[in-house]
């Protein structure tokens, strides 16, 4: 029988933070599964999710999902449009709240959308989440599958700027006849002619160039203009510019002795078959040359919309999508600004807002490329801005917007994009060669500012210009991170708990079954749900919301849904989950003494009228069977002094207080019997919420100083 009286007692074993490795030191447990660290130092057990959109009166959820493939909040406008948007199945939805409780989610792109165009369904292979970016104007939708981007304010929803040009105008001058005087037919303003062709009160024309030496010597010179329109749309993203149109050209033509000024003989052109832009378009913006054959430049420049003082207010030469015709009577003076040489908008993968710009990258053409958008226009990109930050081309796999610049990702490197020293241009500077990101959800913020990315070999941070590999201390589990499924890893930073969490698909999962989590005090984990896509709202409440799948305790299925994750309500309950505090193998820098091990004693807060199972593993082997066992005597309540539990208590009852009581820890003692054994390992597991606080382990020497291994 032992001896009591030869007993020591562990130092406290405070468990906060797992690794996988085999030697560590006692208060870093083997496993933390399903906890999170809560402000007063303690681990509480993860509750919840809870549906974003509760049960109905008959018990069943208003809106059926489908494959979920992106979500993601925002607000515009100072925090007058609020926006929760998802991705699923074949359309994007805008979450409208509980006031229809029947139609909670309102269809802004899909077939029967404000935005009708095509959505593809599952992908045959894996795809990166779909991607999402707020802008000052609105938010931008990047699905995946080759669809071409969204943009979206709340209320409009468009095609991210034009991915085609506008057909050229035709343009209408005079002509020459034979046997006639030149520029005497066709459309031509002047007066020159015995009669007025433009009324007295709308002046003379005004272009061409006029040579005036005398007045009887004034004479036009031959020249030649053309025309070209863009597009500009809802959000003032601009169409490329048409190929140009056909070539007007005045000939040559004496003013003659009548002593009449050289104005007589300017003319005016009109501008036909603008045609109307697709749907979103507000206006044109009409660009002409200047007299090609004497202003000495052949470049387009905009035609103002109106004449006077503010003759370069107007947002469009045409300020709408129906006139097709234009009457150009600006002379060569009046235009002085080109437009911007848009390029199509191509069909992308990744977009971060940064430096002023949106960066769009990893295009249908070229996985390696990057192109910057015109400042203040987020679907406008200039031709012949892209870069190509991988000299060896390779894909870009994430864009981040950080500290000092724009952090770009390949699956092998990692660069920092900045503004050059001239600050009219930016400079790529390679800050690993070696060390890249392989899924762009993955990316996030820590609490201190630094980046957190999953790579090949793990979790990476980066911070003060130095990377660093988190992950180290739990390579076993990311080892199982199923490869090809990396790319759509999903991960948010919880500024409530201080943690980072990114869910990834393990083993051979097809969808994201298991969660890493990193705090300031290490690793732990999380298997309550399936999520493919997360994010945390940008307002007061901070909530984490997951799209995936949660299992109904009521049914027993798995339930494709929208979850506020760490919350709880009494409508819906979620499968019992193993919640498990596992411990490394204790005192193996002392295992060539043998002990036993007689007592534990567990420190919990009182939290259900419920028990949990304590499990004890001896001299390094762990199986499925363990040397100790107890799920009975492990209670989560103090029994001499039951509190008042959540879950059963009834609020104004006799017999139960009608106040809120902070609850209390309390310690538990578990007697067991492992005797003489190397190192030993301790297992706390229950299905019921438990908040550990710590333990200590009461031990025995074993008697007559070193013993022999058990064979």
């Amino acid at each position: 029988m032992s001896d009591a009286r030869v007993r020591f007692t562990t130092d406290p074993i405070i468990l906060r933070a797992e690794s996988g490795k085999l030697i560590v030191a006692n208060n870093v447990a083997s496993k933390i599964q399903n906890f999170v660290s809560t402000s007063e130092g303690t681990l509480q057990s993860v509750i919840g999710p809870a549906p974003l959109v509760p049960k109905d009166s008959e018990g069943d959820f208003p809106t059926a999902y489908g494959t979920m493939y992106g979500i993601y909040h925002t607000t515009l406008r100072g925090g007058a449009v609020d926006m929760t948007l998802l991705h699923s199945g074949r359309n994007i939805w805008h979450y409208q709240g509980w006031s229809d409780p029947d139609n909670p989610w309102v269809n802004i792109v899909g077939a029967t959308g404000g935005l009708v165009t095509l959505i593809m369904g599952e992908p045959e292979t894996p795809q990166f989440p779909t991607q999402f970016e707020t802008t000052p104007r609105g938010v931008v939708i990047v699905p995946q599958n080759e669809m071409r981007a969204v943009y979206y304010d709340g209320e409009t929803a468009l095609t991210l700027g034009y991915d085609t040009a506008p057909p050229a105008p035709i343009g209408y001058g005079p002509e020459t006849e034979v046997s006639a005087e030149p520029n005497r037919i066709g459309y031509k303003i002047d007066r020159v002619a015995s009669g007025y062709t433009l009324h007295q009160d709308f002046g003379y024309g005004r272009l061409g160039t006029v040579r005036e030496a005398t007045s009887a010597e004034a004479r036009l010179l031959t020249g030649s203009y053309q025309a070209a329109v863009q597009w500009i749309d809802y959000f003032g993203n601009l169409s490329p510019i048409s190929s140009r149109s056909n070539e007007i050209v005045f000939l040559e033509q004496e003013v003659g002795s009548t002593g009449k000024p050289g104005d007589q003989v300017r003319k005016q052109v009109l501008w036909g078959t603008i045609a109307p832009g697709p749907e979103g378009t507000i206006g044109r913006v009409l660009s002409r040359t200047k007299d090609t054959k004497n202003s000495g430049t052949q470049k387009l420049f905009i035609v103002p919309g109106n004449v006077g003082e503010g003759t370069l207010g107007a947002f469009a030469t045409l300020p709408d999508n129906v006139a097709q015709t234009w009457p150009d009577n600006v002379p060569d003076s009046w235009i002085v600004s080109e437009p911007h040489d848009a390029m199509a908008v191509p069909v992308f993968k990744l977009c971060r807002l940064a430096l002023g710009r949106l960066w769009i990258a990893n295009t249908l053409d070229d996985p390696g490329i990057l192109i910057p958008s015109i400042p203040g226009r987020y679907g406008t990109f200039k031709t012949n801005s892209e870069i190509f930050p991988d000299p060896s081309g390779g894909e870009i796999t994430g864009l981040w917007s950080t500290m000092g610049g724009l952090l770009v990702f390949t699956a092998t490197s990692t660069f920092m994009l900045e503004p050059s020293n001239d600050g009219k241009d930016f400079r790529l500077v390679t800050l690993n060669a070696n060390v890249g990101c392989v899924a762009p959800s993955s990316i996030s913020n820590f609490h201190d500012g630094s980046t957190i990315w999953l790579g090949r070999e793990g979790f990476y941070q980066y911070g003060n210009g130095v990377i660093t590999l988190l992950s180290e201390s739990i390579r076993y589990d990311v080892d199982r991170i199923n490869p090809v499924r990396a790319k759509q890893a999903c991960a948010a930073f919880d500024p409530e708990t201080k943690e980072y969490r990114c869910w990834v698909a393990l083993d051979a999962s097809r969808t994201n079954n298991f969660c890493f989590v990193f705090s300031e005090e290490g690793w732990k984990r999380r298997t309550k749900a399936r999520i493919q896509a997360v994010c945390v709202t940008k307002d007061h409440r901070h909530y984490m919301l997951g799209a995936g799948k949660v299992k109904d305790a009521a049914t027993g299925d798995e339930v494709d849904g929208v979850w506020v994750l760490d919350r709880q309500v009494g409508n819906f309950t979620s499968s019992p989950t193993d919640y498990i505090i596992e411990t490394g193998w204790i005192t193996w820098t002392a295992s060539k003494d043998r002990r036993s091990v007689r007592t534990v004693y567990l420190a919990f807060r009182e939290s259900q009228h419920a028990s949990a199972t304590i499990s004890v593993f001896r001299d390094w082997r762990q199986g499925s069977t363990p040397t100790y066992t107890d799920s009975t005597n492990v209670l989560l309540y103090p029994p001499d002094d039951e509190p008042a539990y959540w879950d059963e208590a009834v609020w104004d009852s006799s017999a139960a207080p009608n106040e809120w009581v902070k609850r209390r820890p309390y310690w538990k003692k578990v007697d067991v019997d492992i005797p003489s054994c190397e190192v030993y390992k301790i297992r706390i597991e229950t299905t019921h919420p438990i908040e550990f606080i710590g333990m200590v382990v009461d031990e025995e020497p074993k008697k007559g100083g070193f013993g022999s291994r058990i064979p």
